[in-house]
């Protein structure tokens, strides 16, 4: 039971990331290594939670599609795979499948039960009433959406830990090595929807160069992170010399024909 206590509190502090200011609670990144520690292997923890990171890198709402719910399928992909030995290709191949699901209740939470508290603030708005309608801000938030939530996520965990061990321990060999390998899919999946957004011809380029650094050359991944700094830092600050003797040419020879 401390176990599901402190999932329910992971998740609670995963769901409160809107009333904190966007501080990217909800990451797999930030909650993994917390279901780690609350678990007792940090080591797995961070390394599943990076590892679902990857894979849900992508996973925004824009426009009209709607992401996986991360926080769930994070939480609960971790804690059964810590739970039942597994490694992080198997917590992705759980996680997603998770996140999709609880998708739809958080769908159904945001088309019924939400507009209920909302269609009350309505109503202190119409009175005048600033604080009704903070409260229902408040409550709306919490009751409607965040607690029921995290309320779902430790039943699930209690539920299901034991049940997913025997479901775990009856999926055949060949059938998690394809998991496997399609949880190692995922993370270029994830890399790949990013770079919808924001990939162009101006950064193409580095694209490029970052890939054959690492396909061809064999740099390690942090070996690229520092080149890619460098590279930022010479275009940032790397002319600045010239800038500014471009910038005071013009004063110094006016200052030079006047001593003239």
């Amino acid at each position: 039971m401390i176990k599901v206590l402190l999932i329910f509190l992971i998740a609670c502090f995963g769901y409160s990331d809107y009333f904190t200011g966007k501080s990217l609670q909800t990451r797999p990144l930030v909650l993994g290594p917390l279901v780690g520690l609350a678990m007792g292997d940090l080591q797995a923890g961070c390394v599943i939670g990076a590892t679902i990171e990857l894979a849900m890198m992508g996973a925004v709402g824009v426009g009209a599609a709607l992401p996986p719910e991360v926080v769930s399928g994070a939480i609960l992909g971790t804690a059964f795979a810590i739970s039942g030995g597994r490694d992080a290709g198997m917590a992705v191949a759980l996680g997603l499948p998770i996140a999709m699901l609880v998708m739809l209740l958080r769908n159904f939470l945001f088309i019924v039960v939400v507009p209920l508290f909302a269609n009350r603030a309505d109503k202190y708005a119409a009175e005048g009433d600033i604080k009704g309608v903070a409260r229902m801000h408040w409550f709306g938030g919490i009751f409607g959406m965040y607690l029921p939530m995290a309320v779902l996520v430790a039943i699930a965990y209690y539920a299901g830990s034991g049940v997913m061990q025997n479901v775990l321990d009856a999926i055949p060999q060949f059938v998690q090595n394809g998991l496997t390998i399609s949880a190692g899919i995922l993370p270029a999946l994830g890399f790949a929807i990013l770079l919808r957004m924001i990939l162009n011809k101006k950064i193409a380029a580095f694209l490029a160069i970052g890939f054959v650094l690492t396909a061809y050359v064999g740099l390690p991944v942090l070996g690229v992170a520092i080149m890619a700094v460098s590279i930022v830092m010479i275009m940032a600050f790397g002319d600045f010399g010239i800038q500014k003797a471009a910038a005071e040419g013009p004063a110094e020879m006016e200052e030079e024909d006047d001593d003239f």
